[in-house]
């Protein structure tokens, strides 16, 4: 099996992921190269009809060798017309399909593979067809580490372009749901305590990449003020904690302490604060004005969460780092980042969103003697009524 150089390889996967944000986005096909993940499109007979650079590297063949043969080139022959009945079932029921599968290269080496099948439907010019992602079994740290550049190259693509046009991109969803089951089927496979962590990492991040592919019209929405609030009833401080867990991974690598606090109080382990608010939204806001406090934050020191209740319920996050000077004006506009390698400059805009379509107001403070506050006033119907009175 042809092996690359995974360092070489990923500075320049890293190298195109920068070129092709600086670009306009376009359709799937154009992304294939880019992304380190073997992936291949067959027809619905079984035939090439694309394949990628990573693809051509592991099995050995040029792209020409490829298109316009059947996928069983690369089955040994014993397994083809197995292999291939299962094609022609996935065509027909079209299942996600996903597995681990012995694969011959070009030259006759044997190997294991894991991979998902995602079915694509036909269009005005192409029949449907079958998109397969495929990666090494035994190379666990290396394909960690290309589900991770792909996660990034989806993620760059879904932050170039509005908000609700790309992030109800359905190819888009497809490719995250693959690689969500490859995931799994790489935490089935005994990986150490390091691998693990990354890979509840990557899964933890593609699911919510893949949570906010089907928000997009809720977004357009709330831009054009015609969102309604899908309220519930909710602890905010266990919604709060929920989304600290998540994070754990940031906190823990920067050792910073969180500490909660309700009326200049610490807050206990079973007190709660009930709202009437949208549960997942706010959420949401929390992860992103988290996410960002945390980063934001240097390390050793304490990030806090007041919350309290006057005319309106206020809550005000704050760290001891301090917004850059560049993006203070336009803070909460959309696509506005500074000094972030990962950063899609979308997470302050999204959680001004959600506090305007409760009716309230967010706004910042920043000094070098100081450090940040983030401050959120929501209005007060938004406590339960047993707070109100």
């Amino acid at each position: 099996m042809k092996q690359t150089e995974p360092d070489i390889q990923n500075e320049r996967h890293l190298e195109t992921l920068r070129k092709f944000a600086e670009t306009k986005p376009s359709e799937l096909l154009p992304l294939l190269d880019v992304i380190p993940i073997g992936i291949c499109i067959t027809n619905q007979y079984g035939y090439f009809k694309n394949v990628n650079q990573a693809y051509c590297n592991f099995y050995g063949y040029s792209r020409d060798e490829l298109i316009g043969n059947s996928f069983t080139l690369v089955v040994p022959e014993a397994n083809r017309e197995y292999m291939q009945e299962l094609h022609d079932q996935f065509m027909g029921k079209k299942y996600e399909l996903h597995g681990k599968w012995e694969v011959k290269d070009k030259y006759g080496n044997i190997c294991k593979i894991i991979s998902n099948a995602a079915y694509l439907p036909a269009t005005d010019t192409e029949g449907p067809q079958k998109m397969t992602f495929i990666a090494e079994v035994k190379q666990t740290d290396t394909v960690l580490n290309d589900l991770n550049l792909t996660v990034n190259l989806l993620q760059k693509k879904i932050s170039a372009q509005e908000v609700a046009q790309q992030l109800s991109n359905h190819d888009l969803r497809n490719n995250l749901a693959s690689i969500l089951q490859m995931v799994e089927l790489l935490l089935d496979k005994q990986p150490t305590d390091e691998q693990k962590i990354w890979l509840n990492h990557l899964k933890e991040r593609s699911g919510h990449t893949l949570e906010l592919l089907g928000t997009s019209l809720d977004y357009s929405k709330m831009e054009q003020g015609q969102y309604e609030p899908r309220e519930s009833l909710f602890d905010i401080i266990k919604a709060i904690r929920g989304e600290l867990a998540q994070l754990h991974h940031i906190i823990q690598r920067k050792a910073i302490q969180v500490l909660l606090f309700y009326k200049d109080q610490a807050v206990g382990h079973e007190q709660e604060i009930m709202v009437e608010a949208d549960k997942f939204y706010i959420e949401r806001m929390f992860h992103n004005l988290l996410t960002n406090a945390l980063e934001a934050s240097p390390e050793d020191q304490q990030v806090t969460v007041s919350l309290e209740e006057n005319s309106f319920l206020k809550i005000t996050i704050h760290n001891e780092g301090v917004i850059p000077a560049d993006v203070r004006d336009h803070f909460f506009d959309k696509f506005t980042t500074s000094g972030k390698k990962k950063g899609t400059g979308l997470g302050t805009y999204i959680a001004k969103l959600v506090v305007e379509m409760h009716e309230g107001s967010i706004a910042y403070r920043s000094s070098e003697e100081e450090g940040t506050d983030i401050v959120i006033l929501l209005p007060r119907r938004v406590l339960s009524p047993s707070l109100r009175s």
